[in-house]
């Protein structure tokens, strides 16, 4: 017999998944007007809320409101300085009482965020108009801007040479600031005490600025300042010896000297001042 051809068998065709294209990204929502703030929002109005509530209390606390102001319009901006903006300041400070002691110019001034390089532009007119309009504490401010790491020496003694050029100590403004940070010893246990600070350092500074102001000003000056140490003290400045050792009361003694017209002696001293330098 002849052989029966097979016919092939037929594969039926596998369908194939139709490919779902992604649908294109929604553009994102346009807020409405209507909608709440976000936590994001609602910190950035915080922020600018809080930095401009100083406005609100002028009148109930005058402080917090001057170092809202100052650190809002500050005196330097755009590397200029604006003196009558600081004008305003130290009028709302020192004559409106706004800082009340004297540490509070401690905070005035880095509100103020002074410049190092500047400190001179801003504390000469501080010292001026304090002078003319209220010298009351003028030198403790000083002192505690100088404890306080606001100003450097450099800076003050700038700013006194200008400030009390040819003038007196009548409102006792050095006498307060040299008195506040004479050097801590055995019988100044309320004096300054920092690394690096010395009895030269302190007597070179005050010789500067009592350089600068006119003769008989200078003498009454030096003359009361050491009466005040000696009393603070309670020993005689010759029984000092960590501090007023012979030379440097040799030195105080010439000083004095110089500055006072006619006096030739340095016995002559004793009938001008308490202070004991011999």
């Amino acid at each position: 017999k002849a052989p029966v051809a097979k016919a092939p068998v037929a594969k039926a065709p596998v369908a194939k998944a139709p490919v779902v294209k992604a649908p294109a990204a929604a553009p994102p929502a346009e807020p409405s007007p209507d909608a709440s703030p976000t936590a994001s929002d609602e910190g950035e109005t915080t922020a600018v809320q809080r930095a401009e509530s100083w406005r609100d209390f002028a009148d109930i606390d005058p402080l917090y409101s001057l170092l809202g102001e100052v650190g809002t319009s500050k005196v330097f901006a755009g590397g200029s300085f604006d003196g009558e903006k600081l004008e305003k300041y130290l009028h709302k400070g020192l004559v409106l009482k706004a800082a009340r002691k004297p540490k509070d110019w401690v905070e005035i001034w880095a509100a103020m965020d002074i410049p190092v390089d500047s400190q001179h532009v801003v504390l000469e007119p501080l010292l001026s108009y304090g002078l003319k309009h209220a010298p009351e504490g003028l030198g403790k401010i000083l002192v505690e801007l100088l404890k306080g790491h606001r100003v450097k020496t450099k800076a003050i003694d700038d700013s006194v040479q200008i400030a009390f050029k040819g003038q007196d100590d009548r409102h006792c403004i050095l006498q307060d600031f040299f008195f506040g940070i004479f050097p801590k010893g055995p019988a100044s246990e309320w004096g300054w005490s920092r690394t690096g600070w010395s009895f030269g350092q302190w007597w070179k500074l005050l010789s500067s600025a009592l350089g600068t102001l006119e003769a008989t000003g200078a003498f009454d000056a030096l003359a009361a300042l050491l009466d005040r140490i000696e009393a603070a003290g309670g020993t005689p400045l010759r029984e000092q010896p960590m501090l007023w050792k012979p030379d440097r009361l040799a030195t105080a003694r010439a000083q004095l000297c110089g500055y006072a017209a006619g006096m030739e002696k340095e016995d002559d001293l004793a009938a001008c001042l308490d202070a004991l330098l011999r």
